[in-house]
This record gives C-alpha cells, structure tokens and sequence, in this order.
C-alpha cells in the first residue's frame, strides 16, 4: 500500500472474542499487530469495532482488513472532494497532487470533466488498484468556505482567510502586480499615480509616460484584488476600470493593448511589463520571489488550504502533511506561485537596504552610531526570505505569520541551521521617539523569538533577540500600508564566532 504511512495507532492489543456478530481482524501493515472485534462500521475511511474492551475506531489507512464482513475493495477507496478557485484547482493543486503521489509510489491520473469540475485518481500500480478518488470543483473564496463548515467537503483552497472555525494553512504566496504592454515604456510608476489610475483621476498617458493616449485599465474581477487594494489605498474608490472575469486572459489582453494599464496576479503575469512601485521618498518595492517571501512587497497575497477538525481519511492526511513540507515547494513553484521555502540573501546583496540607512539618518551621530551596530552584528550573516509582521494596530501576528512559526520551527527542528545562531531582529516605522522605537523593536523581536521556542520544544539552537528601531525602513512612512511594512521582525542566520561580542 502507500509508503510512508504512519504507524499503527493503537497501542494496546486485545484478544480476539467469540462476538455473534461480524468478525473482522485488523492487522497493522508491517504484520506486528492484530486486533480482532465485531464490524460496527466502515465509514470514510475509518473502521469501528467492538471489542471486549468496548468500541475502538481504526484508520483504514493503517490496518488491513481480514474476514466476511470486510468492507469490498471498492468500498476501501477514499472518495472526497476539494474546492476552491479556478487557478488552485487546475493549476497549483494537481501539481501537488502528482508530486505527492510520486513521492508515495502511486500512480496519478487526472481526469478534465468541465471548466468547473475535474476529478484525480490515485493508485497503486503494482495492484492496478484506485486507493482514493478526488474531485475538485471551482468556487468562489466563501462558498468553499460555506462547504467546508457544512462539511460538504475535505479541503478547501483560496486567497482570503476563512475566519474562525476553520484552520488554515498558508501553503503559497501570489501578489498582486501593476503591469503594462511589454512595448510601453513606463517601468516604474509612484504610489500617488497608481492610486490616481485605479481612481479615475489620471486617463490620459500624457500623465505617465508622456504618449498622449487614453489610459485603458483593466483588472480582475472585485473578488481577487479589491480587499488588498484598499490596504494600499484605505477610502479610494475605484471608478472607470474594465472589469474582467477571465483572470486567466487578463494579462493577454493587456500585453495586446498598448494602452493598457492592468493589476493583475504575479502567478499570471504572462507577457505583461510589471512596474515597480515607488513611494514619494523614493523607496521602490519590485515584486519579486524575495520580496513576496518576506512580504516587503506590499500586496502580498497569501494562498490558504482550509480543513475542519472532522476526521479525514489517512491518505487526505498525508497529503496535507505533504503540501506543508519541503519536498512540495518544487511543485509549488512549478505551477508558477511563490513557494513557502526558507531562502538565504547574504548581507553584501543587500546594500541598497544599508545605503538607505545612511541616507535617512543624514548628520544624526546617534542614528548612524546604530547603523554601525547593525553593520557589526549583520555583516558575516544571511537575512531568512521569512518575515514577521504584526496586523494592523494590534501585537498580534498576522496570517502570515503565524504560518512562519511553525515553518521556522519545522525547519529548525530538521537541523538545517545545525551549528548556527538565528537572530530576531525587530524594526519599526517611524513614529514615535526614536528611543521607544527602538526599545519596541526588540520586544517585538523577542516576542516573536518566544512563539518559536513555544513551537519548537528544546532545541540545540541559539535565538536571539535584537532590535534596531527606525533605522531601517522598506518603504515611505508616508501612507499607512507603509508603515505596516516597516514594523517588522526579520531573522538571520550566522556562524556563533562572528556575533558581535556584548
């Protein structure tokens, strides 16, 4: 059957008993362990005997199946049903889903039924045997949500958190890009004027590159974009916009209009031009794998997978587990999202970060005193792609987050700083005195060194907390959405011998 599957959960044993009803004998994979009873049920995957010891509950998953009253082959196939948008239903969960089955030595088949519905088989080749059969539709962000808390179906996928009641995972990353035809000449465009485009208060290119055309903007249906918009944006209403159903073609239709200024996913750019957003004290903010990663792009998207706390059949159980390790971020980013993977970027490449500091700190002696310090203790290290960031007015982690504790700990857990120290180093914007500022960026950064250690258990590991205040901003203080990027807890790794001696 399918490898790495998980022990066998039972840990006491009972005799076998003369029960008058159906005998079933359940025997663990490896053949170590038995346990024998009368078949109550076999439902979703799940066996309930009885036993003398009273009513036991087994993962069909774990156990075989010997005796007439064993449920039939057909009945033994795990039948479930995922949902969410069209993008993770057709693009980025069949490519988990044939990355996982060939992990287990399963043989993977998908079958296209409709634009809304599709269904994939998973089997066991040497038996030519189906082992679970899945069906995937496409619906919107809160009807996946209603079905899940109506347990209509097992997973759901999408782009907006579904609140309580539902747990949640974030397993990719997306963002939302300003893009143009690949022959305009625009590179780059200030948050005033992309505000000013979505607002209908620039129309004509005249304004923007200087060709005298009208401005032709295009984006994707409310659901996707709006929400993160008006973080961007807070009170803006967008007005003189060509909405688009098709997210897929959006980007084509743009890349075939000159006139064309669009704001469409970084998963589905195609070939468009994206701009770079900069903000009025000239910090610019590109998309890129990076900058998603550690959310210093600003309209950052998080792509969840939601499940209830019902029972799910083994096999739906380890995948999950799959879609959350490392081994599925090759396929995450094969269907073209940002993967979860914790990257490295060395100091030396982040000198536009470091030029900034000098810059903004002018002739305050105190203020560049504390970009020294940082040069110090930074300088030998690697910044971690993963960032935390707090929600909006409040202490609390965002989403986000929240997923990088356990990612971070996982991965700690796994040894691969073995022989290293991390350090949480904390930052904020800046309002507020500098000295506050900068006592505030170290609780931040051992608040945060608190919620992994909780995550982690013990480990063989140095965390330390340090905080550098405002010294360090990604983006212009001048807006809200700003600000928020600029509170942060970023980590870095380094040798024990280079720390700055305290």
């Amino acid at each position: 059957m399918i490898r790495r599957i998980a022990a066998f959960a039972v840990s006491i044993l009972f005799p076998a008993m003369g029960w008058a009803g159906d005998m079933v004998t359940l025997t663990t994979l490896d053949g170590s362990r038995t346990v024998e009873g009368e078949l109550v049920a076999f439902e979703a995957g799940y066996y309930r005997i009885k036993t003398d010891a009273g009513a036991l509950t087994l993962d069909g998953g774990d156990v075989t199946c010997s005796g007439a009253a064993c449920p039939t082959s057909d009945a033994l196939i795990t039948r479930t049903k995922f949902v969410g948008p069209a993008e993770m239903i057709h693009r980025l969960v069949p490519m988990l889903l044939e990355r996982y089955a060939e992990d287990n030595g399963l043989k993977y088949n998908h079958i296209f039924l409709f634009d809304d519905r599709t269904i994939w088989e998973l089997s066991i080749p040497e038996l030519d045997q189906i082992v679970a059969v899945i069906e995937g539709e496409v619906v919107a962000d809160q009807a996946a949500h209603d079905m899940l808390r109506s347990r209509d179906v097992t997973l759901a996928f999408g782009r907006f958190d579904g609140g309580r009641g539902i747990d949640a995972d974030v397993i990719a990353l997306d963002a939302l890009v300003p893009v143009v035809a690949l022959d305009n000449p625009l590179t780059e465009v200030t948050q005033a004027q992309f505000r000013d485009v979505l607002a209908g208060r620039i129309r004509n290119w005249s304004d923007l590159n200087g060709v005298n055309n009208p401005v032709h903007v295009m984006l994707a249906e409310a659901r996707l974009m709006d929400s993160d918009l008006a973080r961007v944006f807070p009170k803006m209403r967008i007005r003189r916009v060509e909405r688009d159903a098709d997210i897929e073609g959006l980007a084509a239709r743009i890349s075939d209009d000159p006139t064309a200024f669009g704001v469409v996913p970084l998963s589905m750019m195609g070939n468009t031009m994206p701009l770079v957003i900069r903000g009025a004290c000239g910090l610019a903010s590109p998309a890129t794998d990076a900058t998603v990663k550690s959310e210093d792009y600003p309209l950052t998207q998080p792509l969840f997978l939601f499940r209830n706390a019902a029972h799910q059949p083994r096999i739906v159980r380890d995948f999950v587990a799959f879609v959350r390790s490392p081994e599925a971020q090759s396929a995450i980013r094969a269907a073209g999202f940002v993967d979860q993977g914790i990257g490295r970027v060395p100091f030396e490449r982040q000198g536009h970060r470091l030029a900034n500091a000098v810059l903004t700190a002018n002739d305050d002696r105190a203020r560049l005193s504390e970009v020294q310090r940082m040069v110090v203790e930074l300088m030998q290290g690697h910044r971690l792609t993963l960032t935390f960031r707090f929600e909006d007015g409040a202490s609390t982690l965002d989403v986000q987050s929240r997923s990088n504790v356990r990612r971070l700990a996982d991965a700690i857990r796994h040894g691969e700083f073995e022989g290293e120290e991390l350090v949480f180093v904390g930052f904020t914007d800046g309002e507020g005195p500098e000295d506050g500022n900068l006592r505030l960026s170290k609780r931040r950064a051992n608040s945060v060194r608190k919620e992994v250690l909780k995550f982690l258990g013990g480990a063989d590991i140095d965390l330390i907390a340090e905080g550098f205040g405002e010294i360090v901003p990604m983006a212009c203080d001048d807006t809200d959405w700003g600000r928020q990027v600029n509170r942060r807890v970023e980590v870095w790794v380094r040798e024990p011998s280079t720390a700055h001696l305290r």
